[in-house]
């Protein structure tokens, strides 16, 4: 039986009426959905990037099997495009931009403890457009063509891994994948394994897992363009598009068969920029509500 979207959070009213609006969102590889609330005295003007005022202050909300608790940010310089859990605690933001001064690269992105103290800053590489942690703490990316076809020497690949210190712990060989990425779209977890979703120039689109033990990887057809994310759970995959249509999918061989689809009728606008697959679980969000469908 196809199953059906929970709401699993709705960001509280007193945080609507105080003007603290959700400015970015992740899920964490166990499952724990985090938010980064930042008041809205920081708002730049719409249509501007970034979307806030630097630096800022702001809270990450994390809701998880262990309750809820709260991560303080305070004085960021970071816009904050891209968010992430780490184990231990910390929390990572990361901007889709790097600023480049002479030859070197400004960091664009930084670590913090689960007090909200700084722990690091670090270069994730221009133009990421789908970012996502794994359980080790791994940080796996898939960039868009002005990363890929710009300067930034971490972009070119495509799509990369790299640890907590901004190293390199996988890159893709080119000659194992059918095409040359062009733009990433959205990033899941399956147990070890990474998954990144891709485009080349030609048409198309490609799911690439990876396995971080022996840095293998392989690559099949994505079922839908341009999803805002996925979930796989073995041969068991469930894909959101930007149109809100979801649908479940069964892999045979290399191919994915579609088995259902359901649209959605759920209050508020779909956020069409970031999904996130994890062990066979879509999060995705609806306004100002976070939903959870499995494959």
């Amino acid at each position: 039986m196809v199953d059906r979207p929970v709401e699993v959070w709705r960001l509280p009213e007193e945080e609507v009426r105080a003007g603290r609006p959700a400015l970015t969102w992740t899920v964490g590889p166990g499952g724990e959905l985090a938010v980064l609330v930042v008041p809205e005295e920081y708002a730049a003007p719409a249509g501007s990037w970034p979307p806030v005022r630097l630096p800022f202050d702001g809270e990450v909300v994390v809701t998880g099997p262990r309750g809820e608790w709260r991560v303080p940010l305070s004085g960021v310089d970071i816009a904050g495009g891209h968010l992430a859990l780490l184990p231990g605690g910390r929390v990572l933001l990361a901007d889709f931009r790097a600023d480049q001064v002479g030859a070197d690269w400004v960091p664009n992105a930084a670590v913090y403890r689960a007090d909200g103290t700084p722990e690091r800053v670090l270069g994730l590489g221009d133009d990421i457009r789908a970012l996502v942690t794994d359980r080790d703490g791994r940080i796996w990316m898939a960039y868009g063509d002005e990363g890929i076809y710009g300067d930034h020497p971490l972009a070119h690949h495509g799509l990369l891994g790299v640890d907590t210190h901004g190293r390199t712990v996988w890159r893709p060989e080119q000659r194992k994948l059918p095409a040359y990425p062009l733009e990433g779209l959205a990033g899941a977890t399956e147990g070890r394994y990474a998954w990144l979703a891709w485009y080349p120039s030609s048409s198309g689109s490609h799911l690439t897992r990876i396995d971080p033990a022996d840095g293998s990887s392989n690559t099949v057809r994505l079922p839908v363009r341009v999803p805002v994310g996925f979930a796989v759970r073995g041969r068991e995959g469930v894909f959101l598009s930007r149109g809100g249509e979801l649908t479940w999918h069964l892999l045979v061989g290399k191919e994915w068969k579609q088995t259902a689809k359901r649209q959605l009728r759920l209050p508020g606008e779909l956020d069409r920029e970031r999904a996130y697959g994890r062990d066979g679980v879509l999060w995705f969000r609806c306004g100002n509500g976070w939903y959870r469908v499995s494959v």
